[in-house]
């Protein structure tokens, strides 16, 4: 009869042990795909960068995207599984570098002595906001020089002019609508040559400001978001017009500030061909990593998809973000200096 028992137990022991097995093979199989996939991410990355929709919408996520990679690496060297964490490791050191590098300020330079500051905003308005008044209140506390503004529709338009905004800020061009592409570029200083052209069949913004005997080319972009497969043709074609106007103007050697919402995160196609011909001015003088949207409205992580670029002939001496009271982005505020 003891025989017996001892057999049933080690047998209920043998069961558990298989049990404990196979669960442990089902994780590692998982760990497996998980890297596989987070591989084929980096792959597409490397060659192709934004060109398939699943993919740009991966590497706007990428600040999260990869941190399954970290758990499976500790996990691997815990269980000794060494393929596994050599696999996890090189994900972690991609994870690192794409999301890393941008706080590193290589392109840093502070403002070689003291000069005049030219303050700037770019803010989206949210065409939909219920409060109008509230932002309208912080924009005119920021007491910018000039405003790179997104989204003003008639109900926008009307409350700034109820309260003097456009006024104070005479030197203005705006394009009101009722979907999220109207704008307006507005300053206190003295800005030439403001129109309106159209790229990717969204109406942008340019003009030419006259700041400390310098002329300043003024952009204000607003991209479609690539969040459907029938958005991303005009994102890419919109993607490729900021890009090709920044290479124009650096080939021209004049000073450039290019600001707005480009729906387009520090890891993508946009940002990377901007860093070839210009600044990230929170790149430059920013702390963190200025996460702009959606600022609590909606319940996704935050990421950075407004920009401020320049001319590698300007520095920021300061940026930081504001409350965006009401809307889903923050705004961000510039001071720009003149380099000697």
């Amino acid at each position: 009869m003891a025989t017996r028992r001892r057999v049933i137990q080690d047998d209920g022991v043998s069961g558990r042990g298989r049990i404990a097995s196979f669960a442990g093979r089902g994780l590692v199989v998982g760990a497996w795909i998980v890297t596989g996939l987070l591989a084929l991410v980096v792959a597409m990355r490397l060659a192709w960068h934004d060109g398939l929709w699943l993919f740009l919408l991966a590497n706007t996520l990428t600040p999260y995207l990869y941190l399954p990679a970290w758990a499976i690496a500790v996990g691997a060297v815990a269980s000794r599984r060494w393929r596994l964490a050599i696999a996890a490791g090189i994900l972690c050191a991609f994870h690192a570098h794409f999301t890393l590098l941008p706080l590193v300020r290589a392109t840093h330079r502070p403002p070689q002595g003291p000069g005049p500051t030219l303050k700037v905003v770019s803010a989206n308005l949210l065409m939909v906001h219920q409060n109008p008044p509230a932002l309208a209140d912080e924009l005119d506390r920021l007491d910018a020089d000039v405003y790179f503004l997104q989204e003003l529709s008639d109900r926008w338009d009307r409350e700034l002019e109820r309260r003097g905004f456009w006024k104070r800020y005479p030197y203005n061009r705006r394009v009101v609508s009722e979907d999220s592409f109207g704008s307006a570029i507005a300053s206190r200083l003295p800005v030439s040559e403001l129109d309106v052209f159209w790229l990717a069949e969204l109406p942008e913004m340019r003009g030419v400001l006259s700041f400390n005997g310098r002329s300043i080319e003024l952009f204000n972009f607003h991209l479609l978001p690539p969040r459907s497969r029938e958005y991303v043709p005009y994102f890419q074609t919109g993607v490729d017009g900021v890009l090709a106007t920044a290479r124009q103007l650096r080939a021209r050697g004049g000073s450039f500030i290019i600001a707005g919402d480009f729906n387009s995160t520090p890891d993508s196609r946009l940002a990377a061909g901007m860093r070839a011909v210009s600044d990230d001015a929170w790149e430059i003088a920013g702390a963190g990593f200025g996460a702009t949207w959606p600022n609590g409205v909606f319940p996704v992580p935050p990421i950075r998809l407004d920009h401020v670029f320049l001319s590698p002939d300007l520095a920021v001496s300061h940026v930081t973000l504001g409350t965006g009271t009401g809307s889903d982005h923050l705004p961000i505020i510039a001071d720009i200096v003149r380099q000697r």
